[in-house]
């Protein structure tokens, strides 16, 4: 994953503690998500990225900064799964504007 690497290779920024305390976060975050998934709002996403899913998104905010990070994710209702499609910088664009 991208952002591990990237505060893996930062040691004057945390490194390696960093990211596992990161990707811990996040492994606590996704498995709440597996218990309420919908109530967690649609995405910017949702009806124009891929209108047949209801994407929907888990604001994921690790730290007191107030930055962070999108989980896009879809519910299978019938199968009882959660699918989680990207997990996005706040800040990069939107799924279906295009990146440059």
């Amino acid at each position: 994953m991208e952002q591990i690497e990237w505060f893996e290779s930062d040691e004057n920024h945390g490194g390696e503690d960093l990211a596992q305390a990161w990707l811990l976060k996040l492994h606590k975050a996704l498995a709440g998500l597996g218990q309420m998934p919908g109530k967690h709002p649609p995405a910017p996403e949702n009806g124009r990225w891929r209108p047949e899913f209801e994407v929907r998104q888990l604001l994921f905010r690790p730290w007191k900064s107030g930055i962070g990070w999108r989980v896009l994710f879809v519910i299978d209702e019938p199968k009882r799964q959660v699918t989680v499609l990207q997990i996005r910088h706040e800040r990069r664009r939107w799924m279906f504007e295009v990146e440059e």
